[in-house]
């Protein structure tokens, strides 16, 4: 079955892209009344014909560490900001690439009190269980957590439908 946002995309659309589950992440923590950031190296990706620089609220990050901290910060794919412009989660989308060295990112991210996110496809969560379970890990194995495309998907249209109703006083 076909999901509403990808019922938009034209079959030469690439639908499962990194870009796209950036703009889900992005569309999610704006309905859920976050600042959402995409680093400017991805600006320029796209969401559903749309670029991630329209999607995000910005590609600038705000200055809520040190210089060292906010480089490394910089890099991750989606960041929810709250109000006070502190980190609300961390969401790294590991289409491709190794999950390891993003969980190390988090490590650096770590005192932080935010989210850890892994989003991945689904065959992806045991490799996931298995870089966790490493001893390396293990301060922040209960702090990092694995979320599946389709799950994020589910949950990304199940609020947006929420967010169109009414509000009941």
């Amino acid at each position: 079955m076909r999901t509403e946002l990808e019922k938009q995309m034209s079959p030469e659309d690439e639908k499962f892209t990194h870009g796209y589950y950036q703009g889900i992440l992005c569309s999610l923590g704006k309905i859920r009344n976050f600042t959402t950031f995409v680093p400017s190296q991805d600006k320029n990706r796209n969401f559903v014909k749309i670029p991630l620089k329209d999607v995000a609220d910005t590609t600038e990050i705000p200055n809520f560490a040190f210089p060292e901290i906010l480089r490394r910060a910089k890099t991750v794919d989606v960041i929810w900001f709250r109000e006070n412009q502190m980190p609300e989660s961390f969401y790294e989308v590991e289409h491709t690439t190794n999950i390891r060295n993003s969980i190390e990112k988090f490590c650096d991210l770590r005192d932080f009190y935010a989210g850890f996110y892994i989003v991945a496809h689904e065959s992806r969560e045991r490799a996931f269980h298995e870089i966790m379970n490493s001893s390396l890990f293990s301060e922040m194995r209960s702090r990092v957590r694995f979320c599946g495309y389709e799950n994020l998907v589910r949950q990304y249209e199940s609020e947006k439908e929420l967010s169109t109703l009414p509000q009941r006083i």
